[in-house]
Formats: structure tokens, sequence, C-alpha cells
């Protein structure tokens, strides 16, 4: 007689966050197993689900309630005590209960362990204690790049047989909004940043090279929210009564699109990711895109934008410099293709996969 298949339940704690980054990974591949026909239960804090979630097809169970990692932790095992048929747990996001080994975790990149100063102790604890644990103790791990996976290998030492890369892709939404022409922000041209409010986005050398620029008639407009996870030093307080500098914290999608639509190029002087989803957005846009030179980029975004060291002020300037005196129209082009050729569909048969090997 056959094993019985693994019932498939996936935590849902990412439903009570905005869809941005990490989440919007979660949320993408959720409805790549749904359009696919693959049968799951999403199981989840019993808090209100952000609004900014399309989950009217969704089976949701709702389990307990406590602060999140509490519940993640302690709250969510105890509803797979009472579990009779065999199951399989998907974390999309987080650390992913340590008490259950019937799962897979996802590890986007190893930030807190490269340069543990970005974060605030309590997480640097949090995620110092307990990654370890819930990788060695995972049936697979996904993460989001070959650059991140090698990483998992390098900080974690776990064998690369049970790393899978599964790629970002697109946001589904911006797929709908490219076919629509917004009017132009009323502001002066502008060059733009999107990311969260996080130190190793480098801001401070950013600004640094904005003062740089030979073009003193653009502004600089910074989209994203802050989050309490990281030590961050507000940026923000230098630049005030800087007119040219815009922070418009976290918008909607749609306003969004509209800057990326109009943007005269965008920048994104990372210092570390595991992937880097805001330049493949602006390039559905067909916005002249400027990356860190960093091994990850070279990965993800290969020939189709332009490379300029983080660390150097100068050199971001020059490269945005060049962005804005000649528009590279071969490049813009490459970008879109490129930003074209990442999909959810084919993510999500990679998962497929996975899954059926598991169960």
């Amino acid at each position: 007689m056959q094993p019985q298949k693994k019932n498939i339940f996936i935590n849902g704690r990412f439903l009570l966050q905005a869809p941005t980054g990490v989440n919007r990974f979660a949320y993408e591949l959720c409805q790549a197993l749904l359009t696919a026909g693959i049968a799951f239960t999403i199981i989840c804090p019993k808090k209100n689900i952000h609004n900014d979630y399309d989950i009217k097809d969704w089976n949701i169970k709702y389990w307990s309630n406590g602060p999140s990692h509490i519940w993640e932790q302690l709250l969510l095992p105890l509803f797979f005590i009472f579990q009779k048929n065999p199951y399989l747990l998907i974390n999309f996001t987080g650390i992913g209960p340590i008490l259950i080994s019937q799962k897979i975790m996802t590890i986007h990149d190893l930030a807190f362990m490269y340069n543990p100063k970005w974060y605030t102790k309590s997480y640097r604890w949090l995620y110092n204690s307990l990654t370890p644990w819930a990788a060695k103790t995972s049936k697979a791990i996904l993460t989001v790049s070959e650059f991140s996976k090698t990483e998992i290998q390098r900080l974690l030492g776990i064998e690369p047989s049970r790393i899978h890369v599964i790629y970002n892709a697109l946001p589904s939404i911006f797929l709908q909004l490219n076919r629509n022409l917004y009017p132009r922000p009323q502001i002066p041209p502008y060059i733009l940043a999107v990311s969260s409010m996080d130190p190793r986005k480098n801001f401070e050398k950013l600004i640094e090279a904005f003062f740089l620029l030979k073009n003193k008639k653009i502004d600089l407009c910074i989209i994203g929210a802050q989050n309490t996870i990281y030590s961050f030093k507000n940026v923000q307080e230098t630049t005030k009564g800087e007119a040219q500098i815009r922070w418009l914290g976290r918008l909607t999608d749609q306003q969004l699109a509209q800057y990326y639509q109009h943007a005269a190029c965008f920048i994104y002087p990372s210092l570390y990711e595991g992937f880097g989803i805001p330049p493949l957005e602006a390039m559905l846009f067909r916005c002249p895109v400027i990356v860190s030179d960093i091994p990850v980029f070279k990965e993800i975004y290969a020939n189709t934008v332009s490379y300029a060291n983080p660390t150097d002020a100068y050199d971001i300037a020059s490269k945005i410099n060049i962005a804005l005196e000649n528009v590279d129209t071969e490049l813009i082009e490459k970008g879109y293709d490129r930003a074209n050729s990442y999909s959810w569909e084919n993510s999500g048969k990679k998962l497929i996969r996975l899954i059926q090997y598991i169960r």
C-alpha cells in the first residue's frame, strides 16, 4: 500500500502585514499553487488580515492568537498536535516553528549574520538563536538566488542538496498596472529610489551622491516605510530643509506605478541583498536602472542595468549623470525583457516539484 500523501499547510502569519518584499513572495507563490490546482490550507492567527490581499478563493483556518513570534513558535505547533493525517508545513517568511520538523522554511537572505549592526539587538538575538536550528530541522530550505544559497551553505553549514532556489518575479498587480498610463506627479523631474528604511539600503551614500550631481534641477524621491527591526540612523532627519529630497513613505501600488512610469532613472545602491525586487519593478516600466556592483545583482540582472560601487558616492553620482544625460534605449529594452523573464508560474512549478518529492 502506498503511503498517504501529506496535507499541505502554509504558515499565514505574513497575511497580517503589508504585501511588500518577502510577503509578496509568499502571496504570489500561494496564488501560483492555487492556479496549478494544488490543495492547501493557510493557518493564520485570529487577527485582521491586511486589506491589500486578494484572498477570496483561499482556504484559511484561523488558529489561536498571540504576539507574532510566540504564535509561530509555540501556538502554531499546538495546531499540528491534533492533526491525525501526515502533513507538510510551508513557511515562506520568518523563521518557521522550530518544534515542527515536517516543514519547508524560506531564508531570503542572511543579512542579520552578514552585518549584525544593521538590526536591533532583540532581532539579532532571535534570528541568530532560531534560524540555524530551524534550518537544520527542515525537510528543505527555499531561497531566492544562487547567491543566497551559497551564503546559507557558508554561514549555516547546510548541504547544498537541501537548498532550493526559487526566484522572485514581478508582482502580478504590477503586470496589470503597467497597462495604464498615469499622469506625471506634480513635481520637478526626479530620480527614484524604492526600498524599506533599512541601513543596508545605503541611503546616506545615495544622498551624498545626489549632492554631487551635475543637474541641480532634479529631485530625489525616496519611497518606503520604516520598520522597527532595523537599527536605523534616521537619515531623514539630516535632510530636513532639503526641498529636493522627498521622503514619500509607503505608497499604494498604483501610486508606486505612477512614480516608476515617470522617473528619470531608478537607483538601488544596496550593500547586501538576497534578490532585490524594486529594480525588477522599475524595469517593467522601462525606467533606466542603476544598481550596486554586488554579486547577487550580477546574477539577477546580468547586463541589463548599470552598476555603481555602493561605497563610492562619486561613482554613484557618475552613473546617475550618465543615465540622465544619455538615455540608453537598448539597455532599457533589455531590462524590460529581463524583468519579464522571471515568472511566478515557473517558480510555482519548481515549488510543486519539491512538494511532490517530499510528499
